[in-house]
């Protein structure tokens, strides 16, 4: 794709203000994550951003990546911003490396999903959000924004206040306690990102999917069920696009929203819809489900005339084989988008 050469492991932090792994934080802290360089500024690296409260004391993690290309014209109200959810087994480097089977996929970590996310949309500001729990350092668990069992399986409801937690979690600058020097000058990206205006892309991998489909039980919460609530309809009005990359998780269904009702929700709300999907997942017979999901909610996507389009990513070879087939469909998705910024609303179109 680029000079991001994800084939390497990162090396080692050299600046951190936190001394605790980021599930065990009481409070936010900052940690800038030396990668192979793309810019010369050390501000061009990821930072891990620690214990970010949110909704209810809810806390989360996150690695913030800045743009690419940060043009001194670009208005602030124009900035837009990446959110990313990943699968299983995707974590920081060290705790992937100290995994007997998820070091095989360190190439895919957290940090390195990050700078790929850039490449793709190099304008824009990245977030990826680290799940709230990694079961039995395996399983992302995303419990802040979706309801779900030790796995992280979703038991998806109308309201778990998930859209108020990505707002007060991510795009609220109070978030993140700016008072210390040193956190307030690792914090310099905020002097030129309006969060209260950016445009956001939400972005799923695998079972981080889970997190858009409980979006999705929300906008229908807040558009039908609460229509004179008008509070988060501004944020939800900030969502250009969505993207479903690859979409699947351990449990029997639900893999994707398959309600009219739902989806013609998320159709009134004109957000661009982007359907990534690889053989791993729908072209696999022990799981039928995920195909059958799958084809309902692109289906009537299309009659419900959305804006829509989706692309199968064929990977060579016998699939369960290949140990490294889940990490390569997320990379064939990512690849997939790096035209990403450059495409309008008019580019939109169905099935490749």
């Amino acid at each position: 794709m680029s000079n991001v050469r994800c084939n390497e492991s990162p090396p080692a932090a050299t600046t951190s203000l936190a001394t605790k792994d980021a599930d065990a934080d009481t409070g936010p802290s900052i940690a800038p994550v030396q990668q192979p360089p793309v810019q010369s500024s050390n501000k061009g690296t990821p930072c891990r951003i620690n214990g970010v409260k949110g909704y209810q004391n809810r806390t989360n993690s996150i690695i913030y990546c800045p743009p690419l290309l940060r043009g001194s014209n670009t208005p602030k109200d124009r900035c837009s911003a990446i959110v990313y959810f990943g699968g299983d087994v995707q974590d920081i480097p060290e705790k992937m490396e100290s995994n007997r089977d998820n070091k095989n996929y360190i190439k895919w970590n957290l940090e390195n999903t990050a700078l790929l996310l850039r490449e793709s949309f190099p304008q824009s500001h990245i977030v990826v959000v680290r799940p709230m729990r990694m079961e039995y350092s395996t399983f992302s668990c995303f419990d802040n924004f979706v309801r779900g069992n030790n796995a992280g399986i979703p038991d998806h409801t109308p309201m778990h206040f998930s859209l108020q937690h990505l707002e007060d979690n991510i795009f609220d600058a109070s978030g993140t306690d700016t008072a210390e020097p040193d956190l307030a000058e690792l914090l310099w990206w905020r002097e030129n990102l309006n969060l209260d205006k950016a445009s956001l892309k939400l972005i799923g991998f695998s079972k981080g999917c889970v997190v858009l489909n409980q979006f999705i039980y929300e906008f229908h919460y807040y558009k039908t069920l609460t229509p004179d609530d008008s509070t988060m309809m501004r944020l939800v009005s900030r969502i250009s696009d969505m993207y479903w990359l690859d979409g699947g998780h351990g449990g029997g269904k639900n893999t994707w929203i398959t309600s009219r009702s739902l989806l013609e929700t998320l159709c009134r709300l004109c957000i661009n819809v982007h359907v990534h999907v690889t053989p791993y997942q729908i072209q696999d017979d022990h799981r039928p489900w995920i195909r059958k999901e799958e084809k309902a909610f692109t289906d009537l996507l299309k009659r419900l005339g959305a804006a829509f389009d989706r692309h199968l990513d064929g990977i060579e070879g016998e699939i369960e084989d290949d140990e490294d087939v889940p990490m390569m469909a997320a990379a064939a998705a990512v690849t997939a988008m790096e035209t990403g910024e450059d495409q309008g609303d008019n580019s939109m179109q169905h099935d490749n």
